[in-house]
């Protein structure tokens, strides 16, 4: 992942909050004490550099240890679908970040998945054009990530701005790389949305793409909604968690689709080499 939070402080107090934040990013909300075993570090110093992560815009403290950082209180259905195979989004969006290097401009459409994936990218310096404005607030304050918002009507069914405004201030940007979320993916249907404003803006961030990737949790692969927005060949790839199952990546692979598996984030108890 390029970026990552940075420190004014000494070069090891800078690396070792870099660790914190990933530990966070990584299992949602974490608890200090398993923090301090984790790094093999005081809970005076965790407290201290989760303060300062806090201060950055990167983490909220809670009772105990601290959490992923949002800046939005999200309606209860939003809420509901991301806590819903929120590990596996996780794998998704630590595998898609990956991808994005220094200076990129990257699309992101709306959607449970490539929200978690903005938080990921928060302070990197690329520039971000989405169509979500959820996904821009929570890219908010972070200086070195440039943001564009298209216009557009607000979607009944999400954070998303879609129509024609919409569509047409896309057209006036050329992305490296774009990452959509799709609500549904069969090897006939091919990917699909839950309304026809949705597919109409996933195919245009994929028109105006160098690189586009599909971000989607192994439930949805099997699945078949309402508007379909690209065949299985059509994108240059699927990057999914591994609980699908060998026979449905083998079903898409046959089908043209690219799979790649995102990489289980390890257990917090796991030891290993931490700046301290």
């Amino acid at each position: 992942m390029i970026g990552g939070p940075m420190s004014e402080r000494r070069p090891n107090s800078r690396n070792r909050q870099q660790t914190l934040h990933r530990l966070v990013m990584q299992h949602g909300q974490v608890t200090a004490a398993d923090l301090a075993d984790r790094l093999g570090i005081s809970l005076a110093t965790v407290r201290r550099d989760l303060a300062s992560l806090e201060r950055r815009g990167l983490v909220d403290r809670t009772w105990g240890g601290a959490r992923v950082r949002s800046p939005i209180r999200y309606l209860e259905d939003f809420s509901r679908a991301a806590d819903d195979h929120a590990e596996a989004k996780r794998q998704i969006a630590a595998q898609a970040a990956m991808m994005v290097e220094v200076d990129m401009v990257v699309g992101l459409s709306g959607g449970t998945t490539c929200t978690e994936l903005a938080r990921w990218l928060r302070g990197a310096p690329i520039t971000v054009v989405t169509n979500a404005i959820n996904v821009a607030t929570e890219l908010y304050n972070h200086g070195r990530t440039k943001v564009i918002v298209t216009g557009g009507a607000l979607n009944a069914y999400s954070y998303e701005l879609v129509g024609e405004m919409a569509s047409y201030s896309l057209q006036e940007y050329r992305l490296d790389l774009c990452f959509v979320g799709s609500s549904g993916i069969t090897t006939d249907f091919g990917f699909s949305m839950r309304d026809h404003p949705e597919a109409a803006m996933a195919r245009q961030f994929k028109a105006i793409s160098e690189r586009t990737f599909v971000v989607a949790d192994h439930s949805k692969v099997g699945r078949r909604t309402l508007a379909r927005f690209a065949p299985l060949g059509d994108v240059d790839g699927l990057i999914a968690d591994d609980g699908l199952p060998a026979q449905e990546r083998e079903a898409l692979a046959e089908a043209g689709l690219q799979v790649l598996l995102a990489s289980r984030l390890p257990p917090l108890e796991t030891k290993g080499e931490s700046p301290s």
